[in-house]
C-alpha cells in the first residue's frame, strides 16, 4: 500500500520528474511517502514507527499486510489530498 501510494504528488517525486523545483515538504523534510508516514510534523497524528534502514523492505511488507497500518496510510493520503496547500514546498 505504501509503495502504491508513491504515485501521489509528493514533492520528492514531483521534483524527480521535473514537475516541481523543490523536493521539500513544508515542514522542511524531504517529501517522500515514508517521510509523511513516519516523521512529518504535519501528519504526526498517524505516524508509524520507522524501521532501521537495513530492515526497510521488510518493514514495508509488514506495513502493507497490516490492517491498522493500511488504515493509517489511507488517512495520510486523504489528509494530504484535502490539504494540498499545507504540503507545498516552502
Amino acid at each position: 500500500m505504501l509503495s502504491s501510494s508513491l504515485n501521489l504528488p509528493f514533492p520528492a517525486y514531483l521534483k524527480r520528474f521535473h514537475l516541481s523545483d523543490s523536493d521539500y515538504c513544508n515542514c522542511g523534510g524531504i517529501g517522500t511517502a515514508l517521510h509523511y508516514a513516519t516523521e512529518c510534523i504535519l501528519t504526526v497524528y498517524c505516524h508509524m514507527r520507522k524501521s532501521a534502514l537495513n530492515f526497510e523492505q521488510e518493514w514495508l511488507k509488514r506495513v502493507a499486510n497490516n490492517l491498522v497500518s493500511r488504515h493509517k496510510i489511507r488517512g495520510i493520503v486523504k489528509f494530504i489530498s484535502e490539504n494540498r496547500d499545507l504540503f507545498r514546498p516552502p
